[in-house]
């Protein structure tokens, strides 16, 4: 995953073991055909944390393009549809405290956690707007003081 285009899904709940083990068969399968223009994409998924979809193509070799990136939406959508996990829905952000699991919640729902002071600048802050894997290194899990977040602290 050294410089790849990536499109990171976020579960609103923990996806069980079971379920990631079909979620990713689906997927494989998909991605065995995907392509772009008729050119191969190669590309791989993970699932992180029980939590999060991360589906990422070496533009190296094939750009993604509009319609290849349509076909995946719609294939996530479909895995949405039968398990409920609402991973189109960007108004959910996930953070983690301490020890405890990842959490997630309605935007403004964090916004107001934020302001109270019920979450702490260390609370970890997860970015699904990256999108190479330069970026998820440094940027999709951040302490809130340095994360896309801090404009609420």
């Amino acid at each position: 995953m050294n410089n790849n285009k990536l499109w990171i899904f976020q579960s609103k709940r923990t996806i069980t073991v079971k379920e990631e083990e079909e979620i990713l068969e689906k997927i494989h399968y998909f991605l065995k055909s995907w392509a772009a223009h008729g050119a191969e994409l190669k590309s791989e998924i993970n699932i992180l944390d029980h939590k999060f979809l991360i589906i990422s193509v070496d533009e190296a070799q094939t750009k993604a393009s509009g319609c290849s990136i349509d076909s995946l939406n719609q294939c996530i959508r479909k895995i949405d549809a039968q398990y409920h996990l609402e991973l189109l829905n960007r108004l959910w952000i996930s953070y983690k405290e301490n020890n405890k699991d990842i959490e997630t919640i309605a935007l403004k729902d964090f916004k107001e956690k934020v302001k109270a002071g019920l979450l702490s600048p260390d609370t970890w802050v997860y970015n699904l707007s990256v999108s190479s894997s330069e970026e998820f290194n440094d940027k999709f899990k951040q302490p809130l003081y340095k994360s896309w977040a801090k404009i609420y602290l």
